[in-house]
């Protein structure tokens, strides 16, 4: 018996020619759709005249609350068996689904599966130039033998790759808008610490992540500010300790990229105040790193500390020149 599957987009004043795009790619999978939940999050309705004449369409609308909560809006209305995302500017390539599915080793598995995407700049016809970069860290990650810790490190995951089982949503909980719109990163590293399988598909890419201006994960505050709150969660929740050691670090890094808005902004007393705070503790919290795998651990964040420690110290002495 072939399993459904459910195709969620959340939907807020798309760009209506991105949109269309999207839905088709979900329409016209090889592997088809149940149907397809479109939840409009409170935006106008002028996407509804780009729908086509077809039964698996359902459209919902609710009060703005975002993307979060607008998951969860969809979520509780499918019927299929697996649920698959999509962003409303991205698409996914024809045979997506049926290459996920085709991953799957046992039929109908409570299971999550991923794959990489292409990054197309807005005009549709071009790869961005950090494209195949992106693919690149997807399968390395996906290769190491400790995943979970590659994706406490950072998520490498995209919103619109996942295929998870309608099931999974029960244990795992839904999507935290506190945490948005780091939401999803949040959702993946739940959906991995409650122990559910997850297959990472790497032959090609299966779904394209459309680069515009509008795109949320330009506005590094609350980006930075999201971030933070998905490694508090970790810290609070995970039992695992290079997972926590890794999100402790990475919280301490975040904290001194928010650090550096401040100078970016020219508030170079409040920059030196918490820059200096927060060094410190990154500096001890690095020093203390002890478990099996610390040196992996140290590896993983080395980078990253070093760049973001050099930056701090080199503008710290640049504000007591300029305050």
């Amino acid at each position: 018996m072939e399993v459904s599957v459910s195709a969620i987009i959340a939907v807020y004043n798309p760009d209506l020619s991105y949109f269309e795009k999207a839905v088709f790619s979900v329409l016209n999978q090889s592997y088809r759709v149940l149907e397809l939940i479109l939840v409009n999050d409170g935006g106008n309705e002028a996407f509804i005249g780009k729908l086509p004449d077809d039964p698996r369409i359902k459209v919902f609308s609710k009060q703005n609350e975002g993307v979060a909560a607008t998951r969860n809006y969809a979520i509780k209305q499918c019927r299929g068996d697996y649920l698959a995302f999509l962003d409303q500017d991205d698409y996914w390539y024809r045979d997506k689904l049926q290459e996920q599915f085709d991953m799957i080793p046992v039929h109908g598995e409570v299971c999550m599966v991923s794959s990489s995407v292409d990054i197309m700049e807005h005009d549709g016809f071009n790869l961005n130039k950090h494209s195949k970069s992106i693919v690149d860290i997807y399968r390395r990650k996906t290769s190491n033998k400790n995943i979970l810790l590659c994706l406490a490190e950072g998520n490498f995951i995209y919103s619109s790759t996942p295929l998870i089982h309608n099931s999974i949503f029960k244990k795992a909980g839904l999507f935290d808008s506190w945490t948005q719109p780091h939401d999803d990163w949040d959702m993946y590293l739940r959906i991995m610490i409650a122990g559910f399988p997850v297959y990472f598909y790497q032959k090609k890419s299966l779904s394209v992540w459309r680069q515009h201006e509008h795109n949320e994960s330009h506005d590094s505050e609350i980006m930075i500010r999201s971030k933070c709150r998905v490694e508090k969660k970790m810290i609070d929740t995970v039992l695992d300790e290079d997972v926590r050691q890794v999100a402790s670090i990475n919280l301490l890094i975040d904290y001194l990229e928010r650090d550096n808005l401040l100078y970016e902004k020219q508030q170079y007393k409040r920059f030196m105040k918490f820059i200096k705070y927060h060094l410190h503790r990154l500096l001890i919290q690095k020093r203390n790193i002890k478990s099996e795998s610390g040196t992996q651990v140290k590896k993983v964040m080395s980078k990253r500390a070093r760049r973001i420690v050099l930056r701090s110290a080199r503008r710290y002495v640049a504000a007591m020149l300029l305050q």
